[in-house]
């Protein structure tokens, strides 16, 4: 689950993001980026385009990330 962690979290900008870049900023390979995208993109957590093989967070996905994270800091000691 690493991965998919990593990956959610370079996306945390909203930005549009290319695979490689999101890859090499993982630390992983291009491959299970793309196969880790069309996996959150078939459930709506990404937006995938495909013609410029540019992936972001979906604008619902960016607002239940950001609650999650106010909770764990609520919590935090």
């Amino acid at each position: 689950m690493h991965a998919i962690d990593s990956i959610l979290e370079i996306l945390n900008n909203g930005e549009w993001h290319t695979l490689t870049e999101v890859a090499k900023k993982a630390g992983t390979e291009r491959s299970k980026v793309q196969l880790i995208s069309s996996f959150l993109t078939a459930y709506d957590f990404l937006e995938f385009d495909k013609k410029t093989e540019k992936i972001r967070l979906s604008s619902q996905i960016q607002v239940f990330l950001k609650k999650v994270r106010k909770i764990e800091r609520e919590k935090a000691p």
